[in-house]
């Protein structure tokens, strides 16, 4: 009997943990924050459709990476495609320019904190418009519509 009734605040908790684990933290640059350990790392998307993926320390201020390494992989329809990466002061910015599409497609950002540590994968749904409500891109979006 006790159950039964523990069971919808238990499904409540749910639902509430599941809500706010998707939402989107913003970065300094107006891309999306991934919280990766041990820095934390910014993928965003240039004017150009480069990507540029910074670090960032614990009070969000440009790091160099040290022994980070970044592959991203875009999926658009039209099959997988490696992004390939060159390092910067801050981190990495790509070679050329994400694939064109008129649809959203995902991007795999897959960040380690040593090249033989275990990968820690972020699934960007990427979609370069722009949200009316918080001006970003709808990728980094922070608003909860």
């Amino acid at each position: 009997m006790k159950t039964i009734r523990l069971l919808p605040l238990l499904l409540l908790a749910t639902f509430a943990f599941a809500a706010n684990s998707d939402k989107v933290v913003p970065g300094p640059k107006g891309g999306r924050l991934l919280e990766a350990t041990p820095q934390r790392a910014e993928f965003f998307v240039t004017k150009d459709r480069l990507v540029e993926v910074t670090f960032y320390d614990a009070a969000l201020k440009p790091t160099a990476p040290t022994t980070q390494t970044v592959t991203i992989t875009a999926e658009p329809k039209s099959g997988r495609a490696p992004v390939a990466l060159e390092k910067t002061a801050n981190g990495y910015v790509s070679k050329s320019a994400l694939p064109a599409s008129t649809e959203p497609y995902r991007v795999v950002v897959q960040l380690r904190a040593t090249p033989d540590a275990k990968p820690q994968n972020f699934r960007i749904d990427l979609n370069l418009d722009h949200c009316g409500e918080c001006k970003r891109s709808e990728y980094a979006c922070t608003c909860t519509h």
